[in-house]
């Protein structure tokens, strides 16, 4: 598919120009770089202005937008996964690339948050205070 005649529900459109008009939801509370020391921001913004990305990569990530789900890149060492990554990044504005390193050991359970009432219990017992106000950390 050439870049003429991409559907117009496409939010990506792979040229690394920043778009000034989209509409995705706010980035979630939990995912907020206050820390982030000065300068590595602007540098991880850079990592993806020069990539140029298949058609095929763009009509992938717009479906996984679309369909609001997460979108598993696979390939060789050098094949432009994580510039991908960086380049979607920076042109719809999301900020800083999450990253998760994935090994032959990894599971989909590794990935999600998981709470342990049991273990905040223990920590309210043992600390001898109250720490319902503790549990978003």
């Amino acid at each position: 598919m050439t870049a003429s005649n991409r559907s117009n529900w496409n939010v990506y459109r792979g040229d690394g120009q920043p778009a000034s008009n989209i509409a995705l939801p706010p980035a979630p509370s939990w995912r907020q770089f206050s820390d982030d020391p000065a300068g590595a921001a602007a540098q991880q913004r850079q990592k993806g202005a020069a990539f140029q990305p298949p058609d095929v990569a763009i009509e992938m990530v717009n479906a996984a937008l679309a369909l609001r789900r997460p979108l598993l890149i696979t390939g060789n060492p050098g094949t432009g996964k994580s510039s991908l990554a960086h380049a979607v990044a920076r042109e719809l504005g999301l900020g800083p690339v999450l990253k998760w390193a994935i090994t032959t050991r990894t599971t989909l359970k590794d990935g999600l948050y998981s709470y342990d009432a049991i273990a905040r219990l223990q920590d309210a017992q043992a600390s001898g205070q109250d720490n319902r106000s503790e549990t978003g950390n």
